[in-house]
């Protein structure tokens, strides 16, 4: 997959600008608050619908305008899900528009979509920022959004699961906390609907846990491979989905089951419902899970150093790269937004080494930064405008 170049109109400090960029390395380099981000964000808004930095999209149009809108054409082979649905061979065209009376257009060759769900998992890509660096240490609910992330590009219909679950979640737990302060007691029409909103909780729970227990077994095939090469061979990375249902079995073969996996939550709900209206919430599902990562054996949250939580993440990173590869025949994009300054230079050159044959879009501050790499477009970013001062084009073929 090559995204072949981007158009933004009243897109954050970006009056008008078309940026066209090569296969290989990319670099957009600046200073900060120039742009270079807002490049990255919107590129990723066409892989994950929404923009990584802010949950409000009025947030994106520039402040003195009424809309922003954002284009991108980009090929995809004839192996990927973009190629295969639609009947113009490689070449596409996907666009997004947002108003501030909050209306919102999402378009892929001219066929405009109602749902998010829909309109994701055409163009792919991997993104890294300095945020990620610290995703082994952070909370759980961040490696959970890991591999919520990777998972709805690869199966666009998962984040409708994740959807569902959240307002079943919600609706439950609503009802718990009506029983607590109801003091524990329970009518028989409240207990007939806590019954109903539990058996889909569990249904949607099996799916989430399903789904993400298979991408951690994917991320087990490459993930390792890239930790030891980023420690040099010193350090063994391992990794495991830690769920109710597989709590105290770290193999976890009961998701691949979703049957079995549903009834096991099933069972979960039945037992723990006194101590849920106890605390008048859900206590156990998907919601409360983890993506446990360990090095040499021990938990890397608390015991592994910056070092070795960086390597983690980078191979993770990379691992999701070789997942997307391995299920749609070719590389995402991927988009490294300001992390060469967080690594040291044998990180910088694992990383770009790894990313041989692939398109990748850099942003950072400083050109030494890429002296000596094999980069092959180089563009300035100076108050949202754009200058090409090196490229070597490609067909995009």
């Amino acid at each position: 997959m090559q995204l072949l170049d981007i158009s933004l109109i009243n897109y954050r400090n970006i009056k008008n600008a078309n940026v066209r960029f090569s296969d290989g390395i990319n670099i957009l380099f600046g200073e900060n608050a120039n742009g270079k981000t807002n490049i990255i964000e919107a590129v990723y808004q066409f892989a994950q619908g929404k923009s990584f930095r802010t949950k409000n999209n009025l947030d994106l149009i520039s402040f003195d305008k009424n809309y922003c809108d954002i284009t991108i054409n980009f090929s995809a082979g004839s192996n990927s899900i973009a190629a295969l649905q639609t009947e113009s061979a490689r070449n596409h065209r996907m666009n997004i528009k947002f108003d501030r009376d909050k209306t919102k257009k999402y378009m892929r060759n001219g066929v405009p979509y109602q749902k998010v769900s829909e309109f994701i998992g055409y163009f792919k890509s991997v993104l890294f920022t300095p945020d990620h660096l610290s995703l082994i240490k952070s909370l759980p609910e961040n490696r959970r959004k890991f591999l919520d992330i990777a998972i709805s590009q690869l199966k666009p219909v998962y984040v409708s699961y994740v959807v569902d679950y959240m307002r079943i979640l919600n609706q439950r737990n609503h009802l718990l906390k009506k029983i607590k302060l109801n003091g524990g007691g329970v009518s028989q029409s409240i207990e007939s609907e806590l019954e109903i909103w539990t058996e889909k909780l569990a249904k949607y729970s099996a799916m989430i846990t399903r789904y993400r227990g298979e991408y951690t077994e994917r991320l087990k095939e490459f993930a390792p491979s890239f930790y030891n090469g980023l420690s040099g061979g010193k350090d063994v990375i391992s990794l495991n989905y830690v769920s109710q249902i597989n709590k105290y079995n770290k193999n976890f073969e009961e998701f691949r089951n979703y049957e079995l996996c549903e009834k096991l939550y099933g069972e979960i709900y039945e037992r723990g419902i006194r101590e849920e209206i106890n605390y008048g919430t859900t206590l156990y599902g998907p919601h409360r899970d983890d993506l446990y990562v360990a090095v040499d054996g021990k938990s890397s949250r608390n015991i592994a150093s910056q070092g070795q939580q960086r390597s983690a993440v980078l191979a993770l990173k990379l691992a999701e790269g070789e997942i997307s590869k391995m299920a749609n025949g070719e590389y995402p994009v991927f988009l490294l937004d300001d992390i060469l300054s967080e690594l040291d230079r044998s990180r910088q050159e694992f990383i770009f080494k790894n990313l041989e044959n692939r398109q990748v879009i850099v942003t950072c501050c400083n050109k030494e930064l890429f002296e000596g790499m094999n980069v092959s477009n180089v563009i300035e970013v100076t108050n949202g405008e754009f200058e090409v001062t090196q490229n070597v084009y490609t067909s995009g073929g």
